[in-house]
Order: structure tokens, then C-alpha cells, then sequence
């Protein structure tokens, strides 16, 4: 069996990991081959977060473009990845899912030649508008491929009430390098208070790390926050982006008290500056799943989650390890803030669940699940 991957960006730390899971099991298997292609080094809007570390990739891969993605154009990518599908000869291909036209072009190809497509589906139901002719074309696409790796429970769902068999679905998770991520916040832990200490920080504190967009809803947190009964707590906000100014104004005009921003930083020094929270929060309007909530679920934080994330179905079991809120109620949001505030005893036992759950959404299972579903994907033949 020869597995050809195309995957967007070399910058994903986090599929670098399960790539490199995946090529440990192939080497266990005399008859697999694997290869991965990486269209291009980054795409803009996370040119920020830090560089490329090429270590992590420990697995066989060809970077098609030195470049952002922007800057690629879709017949450069129909063209190079036709080139080595042609020079490998896979049995079967996993190829990013039905939004991006360039990768569609390549999976019909692929379909004539006989090889099986799996598609990879970081989407759900939620995501955008859902305009019928879009839903009918989704439709069309999903109904050729072979096969599915979901990004969870909702993408799954999704892709079944797009027509789907649920026995397509061989990928229902999302991971980060959960053990490198542990060991880093465990370091950093030691320092915890002197840390806070330079940041000026209450003894507790909500936090948010992502980018300072729209679409994260922080307005909204910044209102349930300022309605809270907490002298002793504060919200850490890290992260950049085009909302920095607005928040900024937002908290200087209402005056909201014990609210901390913090530059974006590189992936590794993330769960450095997690040491600083106790209770993580994403108030997305929409994320396809959300993997710094695995992050703050590794080093062991209560998670409040919005019901518009993917990760919220499989990552946050209400009253265990966090909350789930309604995405639009800041009353809902603040509720769920006051119960840690009013039971701030409770935080160890529910960051200690979060660990617990956490485990089952690691980059070895996820590997296992990928490279089950590339063989049952063959038998169908």
C-alpha cells in the first residue's frame, strides 16, 4: 500500500507530530509505504506565531513551494501535486476537503485513475452560512470520496447529513504533541508565581490565547468578565490581531479591572505562559475544532468552551472538567466564570479530569486511526 498525504502548511507543529506518529507505524508495516506533500511553507495570517521547526517532521515529505500559500495559484498546485502523484503512484491519497478548488480538481483526477481519496474535513455544520447551491455542491464532492479523517464528533456529523456513510468517518479526532507540551508547562510551572509576580497578576485568572479577531468573540467575554463578583481574579488575553486596539479601549473606557494582554508568542512558548492562567476560555463564534483547548486541557486548566467550537462535544463534559456556553449569552458565559470564582477549590479536581479526558486525543491514536482508515479505505475496492 503506498499513502500519499497532501497536507496545506509545513508550519502545523501539531500534524508535523501526527505525521511523524503515522510514519513510525508505517515502519512497523513491510508492505506500506508513505510520502507527504506540504504545499507551502505558511499562509499569512499566522506568519506571527513563530518559525518552521523542521525537527518535529520526522517523516517523508516534499515542500512543493517555498512560499505562502497566497502566493501559490491553483493551477501551480493542480500542476506539482499531479507531478508526484504520477512519480509515486499511490493506492490511496488523503487530500484537505471540499473547500479548496485546487485539491478537488486533483482528488476527480486522482478518482479516474483509480486511486481511493480520503478527504480531510476540519468543518462543521456551524462553520459558515450554509447556502444551498454551496450544501449541494459539498454534497456532490463528498458523495466521489472513499473515506473521511474528521476533525471530531461534529465534522463526523456533519459529513453523514452531507450523505456520508457513518463507516466512512475512519477519523473523528484532532491532537497536539501532548507529551512535549506537558513537559514544557511542567518547567515553566516551577516559576509560576514568580512569573505572575512580574506581570503584576491577581491570585486567579481567566485566559484566552488566540488571535484578536472578530470572530473570537472577545467583546463578549470582556462583558461577562466585568460583571463577575471577583476581586481577587483577573483575564489574561495573549495573542495579536486586528481586534488589539478595540479590546484595548474596551477595558480603558469601562473600565474593567485586572484585565492583562500578552503578545502572540511561538508555539513552544505557549504552555510557558498557560503557567499564568487557571481557567481557559474560547468564546468562538465559529472554530472548526480549536486545538489550544487540548493545549490548556494538557496542562491541566478547567476549560469553558463556546457551542459554536468543534472541541466542545468531545473535549468539555459539563460540570467535570469545564463548561460549555451559549456563544451569544454573556449572562451564560458569566455563569459559567462565577462557578470557578464562587468554587475556586473545584479547579485542581476539574483540571485534573481535563488531563484524564485529554488522553484520548493524542497524536499516536490519531496516527492508529489514520492508518486503520487508509486500509479500510484498499478493502473497499
Amino acid at each position: 500500500m503506498r499513502i500519499l498525504i497532501v497536507h496545506q502548511f509545513l508550519w502545523s507543529h501539531y500534524k508535523a507530530k501526527i505525521f511523524s506518529a503515522l510514519n513510525d507505524l508505517v515502519k512497523l508495516e513491510t508492505t506500506v509505504e508513505l510520502k507527504v506533500l506540504q504545499v507551502s511553507k505558511n499562509e499569512k495570517t499566522r506568519s506571527n506565531l513563530g518559525e518552521i521547526d523542521l525537527s518535529i517532521h520526522q517523516y517523508d515529505y516534499e515542500l512543493l513551494f517555498d512560499d505562502y500559500y497566497e502566493n501559490t495559484n491553483f493551477w501551480n498546485r493542480v500542476v506539482e501535486t499531479m507531478k508526484r502523484v504520477f512519480r509515486f503512484k499511490p493506492n490511496v491519497i488523503n487530500l484537505p476537503g471540499y473547500y479548496e478548488p485546487a485539491m478537488v480538481f486533483v482528488m476527480f483526477i486522482c478518482k479516474i485513475m483509480g486511486i481511493k481519496v480520503i478527504l480531510a474535513i476540519d468543518s462543521t455544520e456551524q462553520d459558515n452560512s450554509n447556502i444551498w447551491w454551496k450544501e449541494r455542491l459539498k454534497r456532490f464532492i463528498i458523495g466521489k470520496a472513499d473515506g473521511f479523517f474528521c476533525y471530531g464528533t461534529r465534522s463526523a456529523e456533519y459529513m453523514v447529513k452531507l450523505g456520508a456513510d457513518d463507516d466512512k468517518n475512519f477519523v473523528k479526532n484532532n491532537a497536539v504533541d501532548n507529551t512535549l507540551l506537558a513537559n514544557i508547562y511542567t518547567e515553566a510551572y516551577k516559576n509560576r508565581e514568580e512569573e505572575k509576580g512580574l506581570f503584576n497578576l491577581p491570585r486567579w485568572n481567566f485566559m484566552y490565547v488566540g488571535r484578536l479577531m472578530e470572530l473570537k468573540n472577545l467583546t463578549r467575554l470582556l462583558n461577562a468578565y466585568n460583571t463577575l463578583k471577583a476581586d481577587d481574579w483577573g483575564l489574561i488575553i495573549m495573542g495579536d490581531g486586528s481586534e488589539e486596539q478595540k479590546l484595548k479601549n474596551q477595558v480603558e473606557e469601562q473600565d474593567i479591572k485586572n484585565v492583562t494582554f500578552l503578545k502572540s508568542t511561538g508555539w513552544r512558548e505557549v504552555p510557558k505562559k498557560m503557567v499564568l492562567g487557571d481557567i481557559f476560555i474560547l468564546p468562538s463564534f465559529s472554530e472548526a475544532w480549536g486545538l489550544v483547548v487540548n493545549e490548556a486541557m494538557i496542562c491541566g486548566m478547567p476549560v469553558i468552551v463556546s457551542d459554536k467550537c468543534g472541541c466542545a462535544v468531545d473535549l468539555v463534559k459539563n460540570g467535570e472538567n469545564g463548561f460549555i456556553f451559549d456563544t451569544y449569552s454573556a449572562d451564560d458565559l458569566a455563569q459559567k466564570m462565577q462557578f470557578f470564582v464562587d468554587n475556586s477549590e473545584k479547579i485542581n479536581m476539574f483540571g485534573q479530569n481535563s488531563k484524564e479526558i485529554i488522553k484520548r486525543f493524542s497524536p499516536e491514536i490519531v496516527a492508529e486511526e489514520m492508518l486503520d482508515g487508509f486500509k479500510k479505505s484498499l478493502k473497499k475496492l
